[in-house]
């Protein structure tokens, strides 16, 4: 069996406080604690792995509601029977309030591997491990650092930024104070380029698989730039990912979400699940299957009726967004069911659709970032540059396009709807691109917000929605109303700060 980056490190900073050193206060010499770890490459492998462990939690959690339901992407199928998933409900619509847990969980579980990477880049100097080891430790510990305050900083705006280890409560109120979102934005880049310096840019071994490499921190930088419209810095990072020869496109696109092809050359980044009963599987597949498949016909089992499925359901926005022939479609989503409940087609995700030995704890993971991204972000910025017919920016956009079976997207073609005579023109083609190419992998609610197009896409979205669903179930009066672009903070949160 392949091994996996699934130690899961158990330390409570607050929990292991100094103290005086007498005869009651001894560290026993034979378990691991605050005197005696962080010392070994072990120690400091267990400790990054521990950094990682929280993103499992995060993706098969809140990640895929508030950044893949939020947008125009997905919704759900109403429950009638079961109305303890109206949370998620709620992120759908633009009406969650500052209470509600699985925004709550996003923002704990991030905070949680925020403060993990602090106590390893904290404790690395002292610890002098050989300078390739040390790096490698660093440069993931200052990459995951950088992963989550991007995500938090995306989703709630002006957030703590806690940068060093903290060990008591009272050091806990004092950091929870928020910083601005360009203070975190700063730190976020100094981390990633952090990273870049000292990441390798591969791994041997397959112990290895799933960590996080120099292409990983670049890709990362490029989002970061291109969030800023800093396009001329975005540029020479997905140049050097690309003239690097580690990635290339699978020629099949289905073969990125193939349970036994996970870690493929298409692969930048992707959190890594593990089959059984170990708390490491995956639950996308029942999460994402609507709740009224009443037999095994879809995960292998029975669907239990309740909240824990019927969720990211593929939207009619969405499914009319597909091209003609457009093989991306049939490989994403299951368009076969029809509804016991409400007699209608009831679409879903298919990407990670796959029967284990165990109900809900499947093997599929979950892709962050894949090569077909880097294509389609430097297609991007090079067109924000200056227009050019012809240019390298159709290329690379058209590299992702044939691999679907679509034609060419030129200037001057003949067929209007392959015809793209400017940079507005260019730029809708690719915010389409990155919706067909990335759906149900959290890119497009991020997407709506670098571009600036969430809200009328929103807006637009939610009058749909609400005429489609009207005739089925009835839509809460406030859905789609208020479009906000940052999630509420957390009251938990916000109350520390008083």
């Amino acid at each position: 069996m392949k091994k996996y980056i699934y130690l899961f490190l158990i330390l409570t900073a607050a929990g292991i406080a100094g103290c005086k050193k007498d005869y009651l206060a001894l560290q026993p010499t034979d378990t691991e604690n605050k005197a005696n770890f962080f010392k070994t490459p072990a120690q400091f492998t267990q400790a990054i792995n521990g950094a990682y462990a929280p993103l499992q939690g995060l993706y098969t959690g809140s990640f895929w509601a508030m950044g893949e339901m939020r947008s125009d992407n997905t919704s759900y199928e109403f429950n009638p029977n079961d109305r303890s998933g109206t949370n998620k409900e709620e992120i759908d619509e633009f009406r969650e309030l500052n209470n509600n847990d699985m925004v709550g969980a996003f923002f704990n579980a991030s905070f949680t591997a925020i403060g993990r990477c602090n106590i390893i880049l904290e404790r690395l100097p002292a610890a002098k491990l050989p300078a390739a080891i040390a790096d490698t430790i660093g440069g993931q510990a200052s990459f995951l650092r950088a992963f989550n305050y991007f995500n938090v900083v995306r989703m709630f705006g002006d957030v703590p930024l806690v940068l060093t280890e903290v060990q008591s409560v009272s050091e806990a109120f004092k950091v929870a104070t928020k910083a601005h979102v360009a203070d975190v934005y700063t730190q976020i880049i100094a981390d990633a380029t952090a990273a870049i310096a000292k990441l390798p840019t591969q791994y041997s071994g397959a112990g290895n698989k799933g960590r996080v490499t120099k292409g990983t921190a670049e890709t990362l930088l490029a989002e970061v730039y291109m969030t800023q419209k800093k396009f001329d810095l975005a540029v020479p990072l997905l140049r050097t990912i690309i003239a690097s020869n580690v990635y290339h496109l699978n020629a099949n696109y289905a073969d990125n979400f193939d349970l036994t092809k996970e870690n493929g050359p298409e692969s930048i980044f992707e959190i890594q699940y593990i089959e059984g009963p170990n708390g490491l599987g995956s639950d996308f597949i029942d999460t994402f299957v609507p709740w009224d498949v009443y037999d095994d016909s879809v995960t292998g089992y029975e669907i239990a009726n309740g909240a824990q499925n019927g969720w990211n359901i593929p939207t009619q926005d969405l499914l009319d967004a597909y091209e003609p022939d457009d093989n991306r479609r049939e490989a994403s989503v299951d368009e076969t069911f029809t509804s016991d409940e409400y007699g209608i087609t009831m679409p879903f995700i298919k990407k990670y659709q796959s029967i284990g030995a165990v109900q809900g704890i499947t093997g599929n993971n979950f892709p962050v970032y894949r090569y077909s991204d880097v294509y389609l972000m430097l297609a991007e910025c090079l067109n924000e540059q200056g227009f050019a017919g012809g240019g390298d920016a159709f290329r690379y956009l058209n590299l992702v396009r044939e691999r679907a079976g679509l034609p060419d997207k030129s200037t001057g073609n003949a067929d209007a709807t392959l015809n793209v005579a400017s940079q507005e023109d260019f730029r809708t083609a690719v915010a389409h691109e990155r919706q067909i190419e990335l759906c149900f992998e959290n890119h497009r609610w991020f997407d709506l917000l670098r571009t600036g197009k969430a809200v009328a896409v929103m807006t637009a979205h939610g009058a749909r929605e609400k005429a489609i669903k009207k005739p089925y179930w009835t839509v809460n009066s406030a859905a789609y109303t208020n479009i906000r672009l940052l999630f509420q903070y957390p009251l938990n949160e916000g109350q520390l700060e008083h």
